[in-house]
């Protein structure tokens, strides 16, 4: 004998099987745009040209700024490439704010050189060794000569 129940203003006959599975879709696209949001933060989080360790994305990279036509020779394209993303320096028109602004930190060549060598200044963000050999001196000198000056 099938009974039927009144709840409120709603008949029932003890089937919820429609609104069952109206939550469970729901509850799958809540779970599926989670996830994408997930993604997304993974991707941005390991889109960082300079990583050491290799990671790759697929998010599009965004163009480094053009250097400035000044006498910053090989300096000057080593920083834009190796340092501009992450670092503020008006000489070389970067405008990164991951690490310091270095027209506002104004270092010497040797400083420079051991942020490169040993990773930083000690915030523990820059890896050690983004670049080595002569390249290092050449972006200590392009830095230590640029700082503080305006475009």
């Amino acid at each position: 004998m099938d009974e039927e129940h009144e709840t409120g203003d709603k008949k029932t006959d003890g089937n919820d099987g429609g609104r069952t599975l109206q939550a469970w879709l729901a509850g799958i696209g809540v779970g599926c745009l989670v996830m994408a949001a997930m993604i997304a933060a993974y991707e941005i989080g390991t889109n960082n040209p300079s990583d050491p360790a290799g990671g790759k994305s697929s998010a599009p990279v965004a163009e480094k700024p053009p250097a400035k036509a000044a006498a910053g020779g090989p300096g000057q394209d080593l920083f834009v490439a190796d340092c501009g993303s992450c670092h503020t320096l008006a000489e070389a028109n970067t405008t990164g704010a991951v690490g310091p602004n270095l027209d506002d930190l104004q270092p010497d060549a040797a400083l420079v050189t051991s942020a490169i060598e040993n990773g930083g200044a000690g915030s523990g963000v820059m890896p050690a060794n983004i670049v080595s050999g002569e390249e290092v001196q050449q972006i200590a000198d392009f830095v230590s000569g640029s700082v503080g000056t305006s475009k």
